[in-house]
C-alpha cells in the first residue's frame, strides 16, 4: 500500500480508490488460499480463477488509460502476477491437488 501511495503522488482519493481495488481482490484470494480445508475442493480453486480474470480485465483497462508512470507500473505488476497465477490454476497437477482424498 506504501509502494502504491508512493507511485500516486497528488492523486485523488477516487484515483487511490481506482489503484487500490484490484488489490483488494488479491488479498481475497490470498485469504481463500489461506482457508482451505480440503472441504470445499475445487470451489476455491474457481473462486480464485473468477477473481483472477476480473483483477486482470481491469489491470488491462488500466494499462491503456494509465495516466502516470505509477498507475503503469501498478497494472503491470498485476498482469506480471496474476496472469501466471490464472494459467496455473488450470494445470492438471493443480487440479488434482484440489480434488485430493483427505
Amino acid at each position: 500500500m506504501i509502494v502504491i501511495l508512493a507511485f500516486t503522488d497528488g492523486a485523488t482519493s477516487y484515483g487511490l480508490g481506482a489503484v487500490m481495488a484490484p488489490w483488494l481482490l488479491v488479498w481475497v484470494c490470498a485469504l481463500l488460499a489461506l482457508t482451505y480445508d480440503g472441504s470445499a475442493r475445487g470451489g476455491v480453486r474457481i473462486t480464485t480463477i473468477v477473481i483472477m480474470v476480473f483483477a486482470l480485465v481491469g489491470s488491462f483497462g488500466q494499462v491503456a488509460g494509465a495516466a502516470t508512470l505509477g498507475e503503469l507500473l501498478d497494472a503491470a505488476l498485476r498482469i506480471a502476477l496474476g496472469g501466471p497465477l490464472l494459467v496455473l490454476l488450470f494445470l492438471p497437477q493443480c487440479v488434482a491437488w484440489f480434488e485430493r482424498e483427505r
